[in-house]
Formats: C-alpha cells, sequence, structure tokens
C-alpha cells in the first residue's frame, strides 16, 4: 500500500517511453524545488518500469540517506533502497552506469542486500546512479519488485534518460544556489565597503541628516562621489559633499584623502575662508593629479545659520517647509587646480523645517541640459519637502535619473531643521493601552493614538509621522505575538520636545540593525521596520523579560515650553 505523503501532487501519466520522457524535461528541468523534482522523478521511474517501489537515495558525499520513496511505506524498503545504492556508490568511481539484478536470491554478489529485502519485498532491483557532469554521484534511483526478472534493458535505459535530467537539473539547481551565495557574498562585501567610507549619522540638536548615492557604475560598490558630517568642538556641524575625477573605487580613495583633509582641518579650527585652499595644500602634496569640486557647510543648531564656501561645485538648493525652493552659490575653485580655494564665505538662515540640499553634478547633469537639470532638481525638491530627509535624499536622486543614462555618480545630502514647534505646550498625561491582537487592533490603536496626539499642539505632519508609525508597530506586534487577549500594550509619553512610542508584545523577538535600504521585494519582512526606521529619529528594539518591545522616538514635534 502507497504511503500517500510521499505521492507528488501531480504524478506523471504514462503515454509511452518517449511521452513520458518528454514530460520529464518540463516537470524537473521547470521551477519546482528540489522534493517535488524527486517525487515526480521517482514516480516516473516507478510507472514507466512497473517497480512496485522507487526510491532516490542521496549519495554521501551530498550528505547520504534515502530522501524520497514512492509506491509503498517507507519503513518498508529504507533500509534496502540505502543498501542497494551504498553498493552502486561503491562501482560508481570504477565507470559502472548502473546496477540490474533479476533475482538477489540467486547472484552472490547480491546476497549480502538479502537480509534488508524483508519478506521477500524485493526480489528484483534496478538501481542507476545521477550522475554531474563530471561524473561524480549526486544520488541514485532504486527500483524493486518482488518478482524476479522485472526489469530489462529497455527499462535500465529508459530510468537512465530520466536520471540524465534529473542530474542535469540537480547541476543547473546547484549552480542556481551557488550564484545566490555569491551573490550574497558579493553584498555583505559591497555593504562592508560602503560602511567603510560612509561616516555614522552624527547626533545633533535641531538637525535632521540623510543621504543617498547611487554609482555611475551599477556594479561597483562606490564611486567618485562622497560626503562627510561631522560634529565641531564648538557644537557646530561640518557637512561636506565632494565630486572627485574618475570613477570606481580608486576614486573612493581620492574622495576619501579630500574629505579627510577638510575633516581635519575644520576640527584644528581652520577658518572657513582657508579650508578649501589649505586642503589643496595637502591633498595635492600626496596626490598631485587629484581634482575635485566640493562644497562645505557649517550649520549652527542653535540660531540655523549655514556657512557656506565651494570649490567650483553646482550650487546649493535652500527649501522651505511651504515648498519654495532657491539656489545659494558658493564660488571657487575645484581643489587640484592653480588657485585653488573659496572666493567668499556665504551665510544664510534656515527657518524651522528649512531644508539645505548639498548634491553631484550627477543630479543635474543626468539630462545633459545643466540649467533643466537645476529646475527639475528644484521642482522635485518642492514636490517632496515635507519627506523625512533620508526618503527625501532618494527622492532626488531617483526623480533625477528617471529615464536618463546613468553616466555619472549622484550624491544627495539633505540638512532640515528640526526645532520644537512653536506656541505654548499642552499638558497631557502618558497614553497607555493594552489590547487583544487581532484585525480590529490597528485601526483601533492608530484612531485612539490619534486623539492622543490632537491635544499635543503637534504640526500635522509630524502626527502623520507618528500615526504611520504606530500603525507598523501594531500591525508588526499582531502578526508575530501569540494572540492571547490583551499581550500587546501600546504607550507613549512625552520627553521634553520629543513624542516616545513604545509597542511591546509576547512574541519571540527579533534582530534589529537600522535598514539603509529598502528591502528586497520578495522578502516576507522588513518593510514595516524600515518605514519606522525612517519616520522615527531613533529606534530600539529590546527583551523585558518574555516580552519584546520596540521603542520609536521622534524628536522636535511638540511645542517648546
Amino acid at each position: 500500500m502507497a504511503d500517500e505523503r510521499l505521492v507528488p501532487e501531480n504524478p506523471p501519466v504514462v503515454t509511452g517511453d518517449v511521452g513520458l520522457l518528454a514530460e520529464a524535461a518540463r516537470a524537473v528541468h521547470g521551477g519546482r524545488d528540489l522534493a517535488s523534482k524527486l517525487s515526480w522523478v521517482a514516480e516516473a521511474a516507478r510507472s514507466l518500469t512497473g517497480a512496485s517501489f522507487a526510491a532516490y537515495v542521496a549519495a554521501p558525499t551530498e550528505g547520504g540517506g534515502v530522501q524520497q520513496i514512492v509506491g509503498c511505506p517507507r519503513y518498508v524498503v529504507e533500509e534496502f533502497a540505502g543498501a542497494a545504492a551504498a553498493l552502486l556508490f561503491a562501482g560508481v568511481a570504477a565507470g559502472h552506469q548502473g546496477v540490474r539484478a533479476d533475482d538477489i536470491r540467486e547472484v552472490t554478489r547480491f546476497r549480502g542486500l538479502r537480509p534488508y529485502a524483508g519478506y521477500d519485498e524485493v526480489v528484483s532491483y534496478l538501481a542507476v546512479p545521477v550522475l554531474s557532469s563530471d561524473g561524480a554521484a549526486y544520488g541514485a534511483l532504486v527500483l524493486g519488485h518482488p518478482e524476479p526478472e522485472r526489469f530489462d534493458e529497455r527499462a535500465q535505459a529508459a530510468v537512465t534518460a530520466l536520471t540524465a535530467h534529473l542530474g542535469a537539473a540537480l547541476e543547473n539547481l546547484r549552480t542556481v544556489n551557488r550564484l545566490a551565495e555569491l551573490e550574497a557574498t558579493q553584498r555583505e562585501v559591497v555593504h562592508q565597503l560602503q560602511d567603510a567610507v560612509r561616516p555614522v549619522i552624527p547626533e545633533v540638536e535641531a538637525a535632521e541628516l540623510g543621504v543617498f548615492y547611487l554609482p555611475a557604475d551599477p556594479s561597483a560598490p562606490t564611486g567618485g562621489d562622497l560626503y562627510d558630517w561631522v560634529v565641531l568642538p564648538d557644537g557646530a556641524l561640518h557637512l561636506v559633499v565632494v565630486d572627485v575625477v574618475g570613477k570606481g573605487v580608486g576614486a573612493t580613495k581620492d574622495a576619501m584623502s579630500v574629505t579627510h583633509a577638510l575633516r581635519l582641518l575644520a576640527l584644528d579650527g581652520c577658518p572657513m575662508s582657508r579650508l578649501v585652499s589649505r586642503a589643496d595644500v595637502l591633498v595635492s602634496a600626496q596626490s598631485p593629479d587629484l581634482a575635485a569640486t566640493a562644497i562645505i557647510a557649517r550649520y549652527r543648531p542653535d540660531d540655523g545659520t549655514v556657512e557656506l564656501v565651494g570649490a567650483g561645485h553646482p550650487p546649493a538648493l535652500v527649501v522651505s517647509s511651504e515648498g519654495k525652493t532657491r539656489f545659494v552659490t558658493a564660488p571657487g575653485i575645484p581643489i587640484g587646480w592653480p588657485g585653488a580655494g573659496s572666493d567668499e564665505v556665504v551665510s544664510f538662515t534656515l527657518d524651522r523645517s528649512d531644508v539645505l540640499v548639498l548634491y553631484t553634478d550627477g543630479i543635474v547633469e543626468a539630462t545633459k541640459d545643466i540649467l533643466d537639470g537645476l529646475d527639475a532638481l528644484a521642482a522635485a525638491a518642492s514636490d517632496a519637502a515635507g519627506y523625512p530627509a533620508g526618503p527625501l535624499a532618494r527622492a532626488l536622486v531617483e526623480r533625477a535619473l528617471s529615464g536618463a543614462m546613468r553616466s555619472d555618480d549622484s550624491l544627495a545630502l539633505v540638512l532640515r531643521r528640526r526645532t520644537p514647534a512653536p506656541g505654548p505646550r499642552t499638558l497631557s498625561g502618558p497614553f497607555e493601552y493594552q489590547f487583544s491582537p487581532n484585525a480590529v487592533t490597528v485601526p483601533l490603536a492608530r484612531n485612539l493614538f490619534a486623539d492622543w496626539l490632537e491635544h499635543l499642539g503637534l504640526d500635522p505632519a509630524d502626527a502623520d509621522d507618528l500615526l504611520l508609525v504606530v500603525s507598523e508597530l501594531c500591525t508588526n506586534a499582531v502578526r508575530f505575538g501569540s494572540g492571547a487577549p490583551g499581550s500587546l500594550s501600546v504607550r507613549a509619553w512625552a520627553d521634553a520636545d520629543a513624542v516616545v512610542l513604545e509597542v511591546s508584545d509576547d512574541g519571540r523577538g527579533f534582530d534589529w540593525r537600522p535598514m539603509d535600504e529598502v528591502p528586497d521585494p520578495d522578502s516576507d519582512e522588513g518593510r514595516g521596520l524600515f518605514l519606522v526606521s525612517t519616520l522615527a529619529d531613533q529606534v530600539d528594539v529590546s527583551r523585558d523579560g518574555d516580552r519584546t518591545v520596540v521603542r520609536a522616538i521622534k524628536r522636535a514635534v511638540l511645542p517648546g515650553e
């Protein structure tokens, strides 16, 4: 009696050897998973030969063991199939292409299999190796019957054709898996290289920072466009965008030498007016052929003042909270050119929620018309003025390159001034509710949280961000929690100018790390947390006993005291 669990969902319909082998080409080389391929081939071989059972046994180099049996319960023939396959594998190295036994009771070399054959469940059998292109065995198909002389040369030839299809399919599957592993390794190397040249976002009062970069060569992890940011001893924020002549990793090395020189000079107290000329001297001494444009900003969080100097770089873009735009030019001569330096220090002030955009020429030259590129950049920034800093930087790069050939590196750095909202502070107690995680929890939590936020006097955009955050965190908790009544907890409170939101559940927890990139579209997880990390200034995940606690903080959203 067949083990129903081991029979494939769509067993082959035999209409003759040729028809089945043609069907095998479609079935084995299609998109089925490994278990489905093995099940299909085993059932096809059994149907084709009239065997009472068919088994696939993995070679020792592939982990060994019986991986598939069709036609009878596993316990009946598992030991026999393993022993018969072992006998076959011993001869594969000598060039044996299969073993066919008419009656294992009559042939001396097969008598060792008798103890595994049970009460005459197996008298005749056929074993054919599944080979790779270099002749190594992936495994074997073993077919048996309780009657003698059930397998002839024609049956062996047909099963050999099936195993050839299976061997090619397994080799292709292995190649695909190897390529996937190689791609994953390459991605990890790329991420490590990018992390090595990307400075960590500094914690700065009254500032929200974001950056996005695309190299000219999609296969190159980095290029000649680079940025830097660091908080200086006096509390000011030093910002730099550099564009070095060249592409690829070699250009990255040159760009890093420029950003490092500018950083060291800024930390040493070099006046803004002399930053470019001093950096030119330092860099040119080590790399006389290096040429680079640069724009350097110094932002003072206490009053929003920005000082700007340039070295042949495109103008900075300022975007108001209402979406109005203006370009600010900082004239100067590029590093590596005769007379490198800044002509003047340009000063201006960012109001609350105003945005400063520093970028490289790849963004405005994508359409080959710089003036059109500048207009397009301003329009895109105006449309996306309400975006958080990170998504705004990404939107500016992607919109600039949409429909254009990527011929140069492209980078956008965004600074938004984040200060508490004007007006009196409305006192409100903390928000705290417990919910049963089910389909109605998320909209209920969102509506209750919206009522609480309404009393705090937040800007509508900030309130919308927090509502999205609570929705995503509650959705995550509903999905991964146990489902026990009252096991989902939502808390929120005001902390100075920030709103702190905390969602906890009794789920298994998860590893958290900040996400710089949108998760793969095929990924089952991560998109909600990516949105949360984008909208909140800080996200922390911890375990409190048997509960998972996710805390999100959004700063500079509450009115001043």
